[in-house]
């Protein structure tokens, strides 16, 4: 056990460091600029860091000291003022330099340190090069500070660590809550870039979680999340996320209390700009681990798809081709669409159980292989007036296997969408799946059928408040004996409101009618800025 424990490490370090490996020579992803000062605001809004008493600003070419240096993360610049002294931090024997304020660029190191009185010039920056006569482009305005206008610190701290483009790492933060009060981490992390692997997590909580980040580093961040289930009532979790120009790496335990533990991992690598491949494993203890590989190429406005997945007893395989959507006509407007799907793959099981309506005692094969088409068409958007549109689409897929058995599965749906207001507005959906499964070896037929109906409520006026409702209902029939297992009734809500003006906080939870002896899901909650 320890030696196969060992391999699973190394194995997950090398993917680790292939997927977030960078050559040395080449520029940071994420450049790093450290602000310390006795008084450090955040504020999200803006990205803005704001460090007033005594401040210090370490870019990893320059050292700045100052009464207040503002950083500002979206524009990637930053302003000292007061009593500045600016010194290479990589070059030996270059004095400080010193001025009254100073405006630098961080995507071109290119700066001005602005000299009011006593005889001395103002002088350029470029890079580690201080000196020179200091040219301002026309229209320039090295020393604009961003307006936060009426935003209020979100945080507050005694130093920061910004990885531009990524997130900010807060050391001795408080996070202010509404009455004035805050809550304190050694170390908070607030995230901010658009990239999936910072946002994307694989702790399967549907959400229903509160993720705290507490480290990070140029290409990476780690957190802790606290979730609610029946078992354990209060679960702990840890992640990490390692971020690389193309891929990302996700790990993760959660819970880590209680007596089941699921850990996770997940690996996306952008091969080129047409090629993706994605790698994830679970492992929950007591069952086992569950792997699974997609491996996609876009060839021609299609794209081929490999897939493998293997759990205890279980493997098995697809390769597939479809086509993006292909759009009827010319012209502008909502036009029809429809794509095409092929595949065939196959699978294996240790052990093949029988099931309806084979005898009880029949072997069955333990490999089988399928082939299978699809064929998907979407409709236009109908417009009717200003605020009210209607669209449907219809999937037919056919599936053939060695057991044998054939499958015909259709889906066919319609969705309204209106608006009553600016802030109100409302979609409803209405699905029908009929199901044709052909046994003939056994010369059996089902006909199954499912109807889904989803009604949303969405009000948003804005940042303030925001309110989504979801309801379901499932209703189905069937003469497999097996029957079908769907949830009839389910609500949803999610409510986002404003506690200050500087922290939201957005709540999630589900109502399940009593089905299965269970009504209310746990809490999933966000705090946000």
């Amino acid at each position: 056990m320890a030696k196969r424990r060992t391999r699973l490490i190394a194995a997950v370090s090398a993917i680790v460091v292939i997927a977030v490996f960078r050559p040395a020579a080449a520029d940071p992803l994420h450049p790093t600029v450290a602000l310390r000062a006795s008084f450090v605001g955040f504020y999200p809004g803006h990205l803005v860091l704001d460090g007033i008493g005594g401040a210090e600003l370490d870019d990893g070419t320059l050292r700045v000291h100052a009464d207040r240096i503002i950083l500002d993360m979206r524009a990637q610049r930053y302003v000292a003022a007061g009593t500045v002294t600016v010194q290479p931090t990589k070059v030996a024997g270059c004095g400080p330099a010193q001025g009254d304020a100073l405006g630098m660029d961080l995507t071109t190191r290119q700066g001005v340190l602005v000299n009011t009185g006593g005889g001395m010039a103002s002088e350029a920056i470029s890079g580690a090069t201080i000196g020179g006569p200091a040219t301002l482009a026309p229209g320039s305005e090295p020393l604009a500070l961003p307006d936060v206008g009426l935003e209020l610190p979100y945080a507050r701290a005694t130093a920061a660590v910004a990885h531009l483009g990524a997130d900010v790492r807060l050391r001795n933060a408080h996070v202010i809550v509404p009455g004035g009060e805050s809550i304190g981490f050694p170390s908070y992390v607030y995230s901010y870039s658009s990239n999936p692997g910072y946002s994307n997590t694989n702790i399967n909580t549907n959400g229903e979680d509160l993720p705290i980040y507490f480290g990070s580093t140029a290409d990476s961040v780690q957190g802790v999340h606290l979730s609610y289930n029946t078992v354990t009532k209060l679960a702990f979790g840890l992640d990490s996320h390692f971020v690389g120009a193309r891929s990302y790496v996700l790990l993760s335990g959660s819970p880590l209390n209680g007596p089941t533990k699921v850990f996770n991992l997940t690996w996306q690598d952008n091969i080129n700009d047409h090629t993706t491949q994605t790698l994830t494993s679970s492992t929950t203890t007591g069952i086992g681990t569950t792997n699974s590989y997609d491996l996609r190429d876009s060839v021609h406005r299609s794209f081929f798809e490999l897939t493998g997945s293997g759990q205890p007893g279980f493997l098995g395989g697809t390769f597939a081709w479809q086509s993006f959507d292909q759009y009827f006509g010319s012209g502008t407007g909502s036009k029809p669409y429809y794509y095409l799907r092929t595949e065939y793959g196959g699978t294996h099981v240790a052990e093949q159980a029988s099931f309806a309506p084979f005898p009880i005692d029949a072997v069955l094969p333990n490999t089988v292989w399928h082939t299978a088409a699809e064929g998907y068409l979407g409709t236009p958007t109908w417009d009717f007036g200003q605020n009210v549109s209607l669209y449907g689409s219809a999937d037919l897929r056919g599936e053939s296997d060695t057991l044998p058995h054939r499958q015909v599965s259709q889906v066919y749906r319609l969705t309204l969408y209106t608006r009553w207001t600016r802030a109100l507005s409302a979609t409803f959906s209405d699905s029908a799946a009929p199901v044709f499964d052909d046994y003939r070896s056994v010369d059996t037929i089902y006909h199954s059928r499912i109807n889904f109906q989803t009604l949303t409520l969405n009000y948003d006026n804005g940042d303030p408040f925001a309110l989504l409702l979801t309801g379901t209902h499932a209703a189905g029939v069937t003469d497999n004996p097996a029957g079908l297992a769907e949830t009839p009734w389910e609500l949803t809500a999610q409510l986002r409101f404003r506690a200050t003006r500087s922290l939201s906080i957005e709540l999630t939870r589900s109502y399940f009618f009593g089905y299965n002896g269970e009504r209310f899901s746990g809490f999933g909650v966000q705090l946000l800025p």
